[in-house]
């Protein structure tokens, strides 16, 4: 007997680096490259991480999210949607 988990991982992580696209786009930023590069990350991981193909940390989230001024209640508040 599987039981399917309540929150698949893979999942998950392509609904959250969705959100975060969705979230820089509607900020008026259009260019994730000049984004990546303005907080000081590498093109190609940013482009994974709206991807959902990276694991995110906590410290990265929190990166990202302030890059956009956004609070983390707000942002899986609005992710739960």
């Amino acid at each position: 007997m599987s039981s399917k988990l309540p929150n698949d991982i893979e999942t998950l992580q392509k609904k959250i680096g969705s959100h975060i696209r969705h979230l820089r786009e509607s900020k008026g930023i259009k260019n994730y490259e000049k984004f990546a590069i303005q907080n000081k990350f590498s093109r190609s991981h940013y482009w994974k991480i709206e991807q959902g193909e990276v694991n995110l940390t906590i410290k990265t989230l929190g990166r990202i999210l302030n890059s956009l001024d956004t609070k983390v209640e707000d942002f899986f508040q609005q992710l739960s949607k």
